[in-house]
């Protein structure tokens, strides 16, 4: 569902940002209060492919999330990963639908890039991530998660709920 962005969603991205906000196709979600969550940006700005097509932009649960990280919590989720076949299969689901919503993104817009280029759209997962059992950057996991709920997200927002920050 294509949320369109205001001049004042614009602006409130580009202060959290602070740059320009580029290759925006879309507010992918929005807050409760109606500011943009996560947006969903072209695989390719500027001829260079980007790792990730959904951004986090919601500065509050921003913060809360690179606290996390910073308490361990990315190497916490990746120990359990590790030692869950059942976790590793969700894991490597998520970045399989993720990579391919970027494929089809990248042939829905008619991009192009050199052909040495393309694996980074047509293999990669969630980051750039090319081990489908890892998690890097929980920021853009939930990103994603606001968009297509997960197994990753739901256990963010658990810990969100249980960790007063």
């Amino acid at each position: 569902m294509k949320l369109d962005a205001t001049k004042e969603d614009i602006e409130k991205i580009e202060s959290f940002l602070k740059r320009q906000a580029r290759g925006v196709l879309e507010i992918s979600a929005r807050t409760k209060e109606g500011a943009p969550a996560s947006l969903k940006v072209s695989p390719v700005v500027d001829k260079v492919p980007f790792p990730t097509i959904y951004w986090l932009v919601d500065p509050i649960v921003y913060k809360k999330i690179s606290h996390l990280e910073g308490q361990g919590f990315t190497k916490e989720l990746q120990n359990k990963i590790n030692n869950s076949e059942e976790l590793q299969e969700k894991v490597k689901s998520i970045h399989e639908f993720y990579r391919d919503e970027r494929i089809e993104l990248f042939k829905e817009l008619n991009l192009e890039l050199p052909e040495n280029m393309m694996p980074m759209i047509t293999e990669n997962g969630i980051g750039g991530l090319r081990d489908f059992h890892h998690l890097r950057c929980l920021h853009m996991f939930y990103a994603y998660h606001l968009v297509r709920p997960h197994i990753i997200g739901d256990m963010i927002d658990e810990k969100l709920r249980s960790f007063a920050i």
